[in-house]
């Protein structure tokens, strides 16, 4: 009877251990089906916030403000090449012709004879036009904006005697020919 009762002793720890190790399966499950839930939870947060943005982010670059020189940038070119000033045309507008006279409205971008973008309207990546006298701007606007209508986009190249000068006079603006393209948004 004792081999019996230590038999019945070994089957009950077994059953017991067997419930035991099952429940611990079953937790631990859990606990990995939960995390794994989590986990998933946070990428698709994650996968959501970045479409978000993403989308934000469009929708802001669609509603700034945009010059229509997608691709435009200016070449290097050799400065003893520029003697007169060039006008060319890249979009002709339909509105009021600005007179040297005229307060213009424009948005701009201005290089140097090495290729280098040395001002413009464009600040932080948000593009606004600037309002400025015709009178009280280099030569080389004030002749090539002169006669173009108003929704105009304008390459202008400008001889050295026409824009700030030949040589660098230490004040920080450049020097020798310049090329700039101008969106005229407004003529008054």
């Amino acid at each position: 009877m004792e081999g019996k009762s230590f038999m019945g002793k070994v089957k009950e720890h077994a059953k017991r251990a067997a419930i035991l190790i099952a429940a611990v399966g079953f937790v631990f499950s859990s606990v990995a089906v939960t995390i794994l839930y989590f986990v998933q939870a946070k990428n698709q947060q994650s996968t959501t916030n970045t479409q978000q943005e993403a989308l934000q982010k469009q929708l802001a670059e669609q509603n700034q403000p945009k010059l229509p020189l997608e691709g435009y940038s200016a070449e290097a070119f050799d400065p003893a090449s520029v003697t007169e000033l060039k006008v060319e045309t890249l979009k002709q507008g339909d509105g009021a012709a600005a007179t040297a006279a005229s307060t213009v409205s424009a948005n701009y971008f201005g290089w140097t004879s090495d290729g280098k973008i040395f001002d413009s309207t464009n600040k932080g990546g948000t593009t606004a036009p600037i309002d400025f006298p015709l009178t009280g701007v280099i030569t080389g606007w004030t002749e090539g904006l002169t006669g173009v209508k108003e929704g105009s986009v304008v390459k202008l190249t400008i001889p050295a005697d026409k824009a700030y000068g030949a040589v660098d006079k230490g004040d920080g603006r450049p020097f020798g020919p310049l090329v700039f393209v101008i969106e005229l948004k407004g003529v008054k």
